[in-house]
């Protein structure tokens, strides 16, 4: 079980019992399904490779890595594929590949569906572009995709755009669903 983010049954929790030794608690919420979650303290460790080689743990003296860090521009990278699709449940010790990259000036364009007028900008303009647009960061900030988008949120997400001189219509590639789904990359990867 992951150390992150947060658990969402549904519905409200009802209340919350100790279960069997320290290791489990047991979520009763006012339904009838019962679901047990581990939250033992147990050490985790990641076993990371590169090639087929394992990438060794290194002891470091933290005086002198810390000074020359110190001094190294801030690189923020992004996980931008993995070779098992995000939320899905894997057995403990199943390998997982990931790429890593600094998203800056990753083009939007990597993202499938999104708003034509948006192709040529990188992540990192596009997300420049509405940080300081107050209904767009609500609207991905609050909606998991474009197909959470009800007609209200599709009228201010509309009027945002004209704002920033972006045209919306029902032509694929300039709709709203498009424009929200190329804001919220930006925003996920510049965030």
């Amino acid at each position: 079980m992951s150390d992150f983010g947060n658990i969402n049954f549904g519905r409200p929790i009802g209340e919350f019992e100790e279960g069997v030794g320290a290791q489990f608690g047991t979520f009763r919420n006012r339904g009838t399904k019962t679901i047990a979650v581990d939250v033992a303290a147990s050490e985790t460790k990641a076993e990371i490779s590169r090639g087929g080689f394992t990438i060794p743990e290194l002891t470091i003296n933290p005086e002198i890595v810390g000074s020359f860090l110190d001094d190294l521009v801030l690189v923020s990278t992004k996980v931008v594929t993995q070779t098992i699709a995000p939320g899905t449940a894997v057995a403990v010790g199943t390998s997982i590949d990931v790429v890593l990259a600094e998203t800056r000036n990753l083009p939007v364009a990597v993202i499938p569906g999104i708003h034509q007028q948006f192709a040529d900008l990188t992540m990192a303009e596009l997300h420049q572009n509405f940080t300081g647009v107050q209904a767009v960061r609500d609207l991905v900030r609050t909606k998991g995709s474009a197909a959470d988008l009800n007609a209200d949120d599709i009228s201010v997400l509309t009027s945002a755009l004209a704002d920033q001189q972006i045209n919306v219509s029902s032509t694929p590639g300039e709709t709203a669903a498009s424009a929200f789904t190329a804001l919220q990359a930006a925003f996920t990867f510049q965030g």
